[in-house]
């Protein structure tokens, strides 16, 4: 295992049926060591306190605080899509810790899912992102899925799945 393998979120399938197909985003792994990470940085101001540096252990304390809980706001954030035909529907729902989010799409306005690949600023800092695309009038509707950090290979093989279960044969009446 790398260190990119153990920082990835793993993008799991719930259920694959002819009518229902869900996907969700649980970064447990990576919050599990943030949340050790900062448990860390509060011991060690804990233990400046306990040694009777009390400026630096409250300023350490303070920090940590400030720091952790601006990580964890972006690192804790569930992400579940639902592809479902009978309701006709496609619904994102983002849950993280200052916010709850969901948007639905009609399904019939749906074609495809398309991974893309972003860089940031600094050209170095690929990012890879899922988005639904479909016929919206004369333009091309965009949906963009948020996934946090997930692993670019499982938003590749996550969009195939989406393809896959979008192009199925048995489609209950839509077209």
């Amino acid at each position: 295992m790398t260190l990119a393998d153990l920082f990835s979120d793993p993008l799991r399938v719930v259920h694959d049926s002819d009518t229902v197909f869900e996907i969700e985003n649980r970064p447990v792994r990576r919050a599990a060591i943030t949340s050790g990470g900062i448990l860390l940085a509060a011991a060690m101001g804990l233990a400046a306190i306990a040694d009777g540096a009390i400026g630096t252990g409250a300023l350490v304390l303070a920090v940590t605080a400030l720091i952790g809980w601006m990580i964890l706001g972006e690192t804790v954030q569930m992400t579940q899509l639902r592809l479902d035909r009978p309701a006709g529907e496609a619904r994102v729902r983002v849950t993280g810790l200052r916010r709850r989010e969901a948007r639905s799409v009609p399904l019939s306005k749906l074609e495809r899912a398309e991974p893309r690949t972003r860089y940031g600023k600094n050209s170095s800092r690929e990012k890879v992102e899922l988005y639904l695309v479909g016929p919206d009038g004369d333009t091309t509707g965009e949906t963009l899925i948020p996934m946090g950090r997930a692993d670019p290979e499982d938003i590749v093989r996550m969009a195939g799945l989406i393809n896959a279960w979008l192009n199925r044969t048995d489609r209950k009446g839509q077209p």
